[in-house]
């Protein structure tokens, strides 16, 4: 944050009349994981890039490509209908990827302050594995028998945030939201557990740069 707010105040400010109409945004992002090993217990990191699209009054769009990782555990995690040799994980680190767009309805418009809430539509793919890095998608043994999934899937993600401008027209931005992903096997975990679709909570800080094409 420290760093943030000296890199800001190091660029040289020049007055503008009116928000440029595209930005350019880095983010520093926190992601907490909910399924059936637990509900947002714990915070890993990841990094975003985006572009903030600014030319109307209330909707406008943005476009992300981002990475993070999520991870829980449950060591006394058992399932009743265990047949034969199948051994649920009790343990995951799953990385991920995505690509989505965001429609933002601005709540607050002003000439330094954006106050919204956005829904996008996005693909993520992930990679859950093991304590011993083991990609748990291809073990079979780890699920029910006949029990496969896809590891890319269709997002929705639905967000709060703000957007805070200094007179350069550089700005801050912290945001929250959910992911909403269409899967409930972040964790390598469906039919041997209970808790419907898993979710990620995310919270950002961006750092915004105008950008003029």
């Amino acid at each position: 944050m420290r760093f943030f707010i000296l890199l800001l105040l190091s660029i040289p400010i020049t007055v503008s009349a009116q928000l440029p109409e595209k930005f350019v945004h880095f983010d520093i992002a926190m992601h907490s994981y909910k399924g059936d090993m637990g509900t947002y217990q714990k915070y890993t990191g990841g990094l975003q890039l985006g572009i903030q699209f600014n030319k109307k009054k209330r909707l406008n769009g943005a476009f992300n490509l981002g990475l993070g990782s999520i991870t829980d555990d449950d060591p006394s995690f058992q399932s009743s209908g265990l047949a034969g040799a199948t051994e649920p994980n009790n343990y995951f680190k799953t990385n991920f990827t995505y690509l989505n767009y965001d429609l933002h309805l601005n709540l607050i418009k002003k000439q330094n302050l954006i106050v919204y809430i956005s829904q996008g539509i996005g693909f993520m793919r992930f990679t859950p594995k093991n304590e011993a890095g083991e990609k748990l998608h291809g073990q079979q043994n780890t699920r029910m028998s006949g029990e496969n999934y896809r590891n890319s899937v269709i997002m929705l993600p639905t967000s709060l945030g703000a957007i805070y401008f200094l007179p350069n027209n550089f700005g801050l931005s912290l945001q929250a939201g959910l992911m909403n992903p269409s899967t409930d096997y972040l964790d390598n975990i469906s039919e041997f557990g209970q808790s419907g679709n898993d979710n990620v909570l995310t919270m950002r800080m961006a750092f915004y740069v105008p950008l003029s094409l």
